[in-house]
């Protein structure tokens, strides 16, 4: 069996709350979010890896989901927002961007 690095997850409503995830569950997590946002979350993941840009953000009003990402190092920050719901923040190492297969 092999271990599990583990990521710091925040669920932030009007309180925070402090969980921790797998960064394979994250990659699944992102990989749902593409899906359902229909935010190109591959493309602008993969911008930050190659270094392309440090900071990215876009939002779709018809799903009414925001999405903000930053690089430092080789860890990426990414805040998901959606109306009415929690904020979710978590950090990534940006080896695991290869992970997520999407189509662009």
């Amino acid at each position: 069996m092999t271990k599990a690095k583990l990521s710091k997850v925040y669920f932030k409503k009007s309180t925070s709350n402090l969980e921790f995830a797998t960064e394979d569950y994250l990659v699944d997590f992102l990989k749902l979010l593409s899906a359902e946002s229909h935010l190109p979350i591959k493309q602008i993941l993969t911008f930050l890896r190659d270094k392309q840009v440090d900071t990215i953000s876009c939002a779709r009003d018809d799903t009414n989901y925001s999405f903000f990402a930053s690089q430092r190092r080789d860890v990426i920050s990414v805040i998901v927002k959606k109306i009415g719901e929690e904020t979710i923040e978590f950090r990534l190492p940006s080896k695991h961007i290869r992970k997520i297969k999407l189509k662009p």
